[in-house]
């Protein structure tokens, strides 16, 4: 609550005077309680506030949190003779920056010239404490009545140091964010606006084929998720298209958009029977305002996997099952083909999640997305370095770890496995605990071992696991 000066309980009572006066004694009244108001509602804000009689520009301190504005001023009461010479001193012992276009922006005359109609005047300025500070503040003026009316005027100030340097803060990223949009525009041959808000899309450039019924840019509204699918379906290499629909997905982009700034991977494209590398970018026009929209761009890339470098980190991209980030089935079906090759030995196991359509329909698509994310991520860190981790597609994974020749040891590694899934959290499911099956087959050492009797053997004990309620393994025997 606000010092006053003069409190509600010291106006004037008009009962006390005269008939003929009591008009006047009531307009008196009412002028304080219009000062008091505005102080009031100023100091909500302000730490330090002055009133000015624009008679003969004197002033008294009104308001003060110990702050000082001038050397001393700090009681409530404290009178200065004269507002031009006060801020004039008060200028040159606290403002560090543009002082002189300071002064003439808070003389007399100039604030007077843009209260007089009853607006509200303020001038941020830099100013130094007197412990050595510097920090952002701002003087503000009014008028304590109402135009053609006042014979005062409220000077105010307060500190706008956070919220100053948080405008800048935001005004750099948002400027980093325009050179982001400006080189997408220059990079990519082909540029969409998405409007997060109602899922259609518009063309702002088109450079080339894309798909069936684009032609040019225009205003016309595309649905999102008509559109991309029938990207994928049009363009898209075919074992890359599964991937591509999640990974393009309107819901993995609103995602991804909320997690960072910029959403890039790279995918193969079809064309006259000719294999090519491309890459999308998606990055929202206001990082802090998502309902702007998000630009998306697609270009083509075989220039860049030129150099030996770049084709192997593509090579890799190319290996890798989107959603999980671990390998997808064909690359990992052909490492363990070459690992059998070459003579290597171990063990082939499948796991498959149990009732996943179950986790689907029950908690959402976006749920089943995160348990196939978090299985991968077990696997990944539970098996070696050395050994091939990949996904089979949908619910189902296989890994081959190598030097596993024995079911005790293998089952040793199984159970550890076994044991992170069933305490995967993931807030969620409400306690849900997932399980999967897993069936095995052991290569042996000196023999021709064959992935794909391997794979049938493993795949066939998966569903002997299915008929055991939690998460179960069985291993094939050879006969």
């Amino acid at each position: 609550m606000s010092d006053m000066i003069i409190r509600e309980d010291e106006l004037l009572s008009p009962a006390d005077y005269p008939e003929d006066q009591r008009k006047l004694v009531e307009d008196f009244n009412s002028r304080i309680k219009r000062i008091t108001g505005i102080v009031t509602g100023l100091g909500k804000e302000y730490h330090t506030i002055w009133v000015v009689d624009i008679a003969d520009m004197s002033m008294h301190l009104y308001r003060s949190t110990g702050e000082s504005t001038s050397r001393g001023a700090i009681q409530l009461g404290y009178r200065y003779t004269e507002y031009d010479r006060y801020i004039s001193e008060y200028i040159d012992t606290y403002v560090v920056d543009r002082s002189d276009s300071i002064l003439r922006d808070v003389n007399s005359q100039t604030v007077m010239d843009r209260i007089k109609d009853g607006d509200l005047y303020t001038v941020d300025y830099m100013r130094m404490s007197d412990e050595g500070i510097l920090s952002y503040h701002q003087m503000a003026f009014a008028l304590a009545g109402q135009p053609g009316e006042a014979d005062k005027f409220i000077l105010a100030y307060r500190d706008i140091d956070k919220a100053i340097r948080k405008h800048i803060s935001d005004k750099q990223y948002l400027r980093e964010q325009l050179d982001i949009v400006n080189a997408l525009s220059r990079d990519y041959y082909n540029i969409f606006k998405i409007d997060i808000n109602t899922g259609n899309v518009v063309i702002l450039k088109l450079d080339g084929y894309v798909t069936k019924g684009m032609d040019k840019p225009s205003d016309k509204q595309y649905p999102y998720d008509v559109l991309y699918k029938q990207y994928v379906k049009d363009r898209v290499y075919p074992e890359d298209q599964p991937d591509l629909l999640e990974a393009m997905s309107f819901n993995t982009i609103c995602q991804k958009m909320r997690e960072q700034d910029e959403y890039v991977s790279s995918y193969r494209v079809l064309d006259n029977g000719e294999v090519h590398y491309y890459q999308f970018t998606y990055i929202p026009i206001n990082p802090m305002n998502l309902s702007s929209g998000i630009l998306a761009g697609f270009k083509n890339v075989d220039d860049i996997v030129e150099s030996a470098r770049e084709r192997e980190a593509l090579a890799i991209l190319a290996e890798t099952d989107i959603m999980t980030g671990i390998l997808n089935r064909g690359s990992g079906e052909r490492k363990v083909i070459d690992a059998l090759a070459n003579g290597r030995n171990g063990m082939l196991c499948i796991f498959d999640i149990d009732d996943f359509k179950k986790i689907n329909d029950n908690f959402g698509h976006d749920v089943g997305d995160k348990v196939i994310r978090g299985i991968a991520d077990i696997l990944s860190n539970e098996f070696r370095e050395r050994d091939i981790v990949f996904r089979l597609g949908g619910d189902e994974y296989a890994v081959f770890a190598e030097n596993i020749s024995e079911v005790n040891s293998a089952k040793m590694v199984i159970d550890r496995v076994f044991s992170k899934i069933t305490k995967l959290s993931i807030p969620e499911l409400k306690g849900y605990m997932v399980s999967v099956s897993a069936g095995a087959s052991l290569s042996v050492p000196g023999q021709h071992n064959d992935f794909e009797e391997l794979y049938k053997s493993a795949d066939s004990c998966v569903y002997k696991s299915k008929s055991v309620e939690g998460c179960e393994v069985n291993f094939y025997h050879q006969a």
